[in-house]
């Protein structure tokens, strides 16, 4: 496969959303009054979204994550991820849900629903539907539909990549410490501090994963003041006596920094590039064979001073 990415572009006001159906149904660009707001991986696209190398000459996606394609941008993945037993999601990389190209559905200036093939694995289909609602605001609807044959107990996990060259701050709005979760450290540290509405935490401090069983929101601050925020999940119905994934997170963050050599724990993966991944969980709800849940989650830019 090679040639230039098919697109699809949303613009209302000064917001731009720019989708990639064919590269797992990602948000691969989000700019507010021209300031990008996501990462994209340079190795890969370039600042006009083209592929840099032909298509068919991107990482074969066929082994640990060392072998991922990392575009960046945002996706939906099903939560908990693992290797260790057939209850855990193993992927990134994958075939389907994050390389897979998926299927537009509908799409106008302002909105556009997106749907995946079937994973066999997980016999999860996922939909992501996209609509922006001016001043800033956008709403993603997040349907899992259960294509198995047993019930299965997956959660929504949407995984937004951000830039942080700039600088600037992440912040988990109305967390505590006390209900924060150390996922990892594989280099440097990642250390939060309270600060009024929430914890704060630095980027480029090291490579590391944490979560938070509190929260309204986790966001990240550039430098220029513009806030991106994305909201908790909420869903009609909500089952409150399921689980969240990996102890009860609402909320993660991965954040990195580029490193010389890859990190052995990590299946070869070697940070490249300053990012972090803005992460929101639903619960583990039950799911029937043939059903189908929908989540929803609150997208919301804020224009610095």
């Amino acid at each position: 496969m090679s040639g230039d990415v098919p697109l699809h572009t949303l613009l209302l006001d000064d917001v731009v959303a720019v989708f990639a159906p064919s590269l797992g149904g990602r948000l691969l660009s989000l700019r507010a009054a021209g300031e990008e707001l996501l990462w994209q991986n340079p190795a890969l696209l370039d600042a006009g979204l083209r592929p840099v190398v032909p298509l068919d000459r991107w990482p074969a996606g066929d082994g640990g994550m060392g072998t991922w394609a990392n575009v960046g941008g945002s996706k939906t993945w099903p939560a908990p991820q693992g290797w260790s037993h057939d209850d855990e999601w193993h992927g990134p990389p994958d075939g389907v849900l994050d390389s897979a190209a998926w299927a537009v559905e509908h799409a106008t200036t302002t909105t556009i629903v997106m749907r995946s093939a079937v994973d066999r694995t997980t016999g999860l289909r996922l939909v992501r539907d996209f609509a922006l609602e001016g001043a800033g605001r956008m709403t993603e609807r997040i349907t899992l539909e259960n294509h198995g044959g047993t019930t299965s107990r997956w959660a929504p996990w949407e995984v937004c990549q951000v830039r942080t060259d700039d600088g600037g701050t992440v912040l988990v709005e109305r967390a505590t410490r006390a209900d924060e979760v150390d996922l990892g450290t594989w280099e440097g540290s990642a250390t939060s501090t309270e600060e009024p509405g929430g914890l704060a935490l630095p980027v480029g401090t090291g490579v590391a994963k944490r979560g938070w069983r509190s929260g309204s929101a986790i966001a990240y601050r550039r430098a220029s003041g513009t806030v991106l925020r994305l909201h908790a999940a909420a869903e009609e119905h909500e089952d409150r006596t399921a689980p969240f994934p990996d102890g009860g997170c609402r909320f993660e963050l991965w954040s990195q920094r580029p490193l010389d050599a890859p990190v052995p724990e990590l299946e070869g993966l070697r940070p490249d590039a300053h990012l972090v991944e803005l992460e929101v969980l639903g619960r583990r709800t039950p799911l029937l064979p043939g059903d189908a849940r929908t989540v929803t989650v609150r997208w919301e830019v804020v224009p610095g001073a």
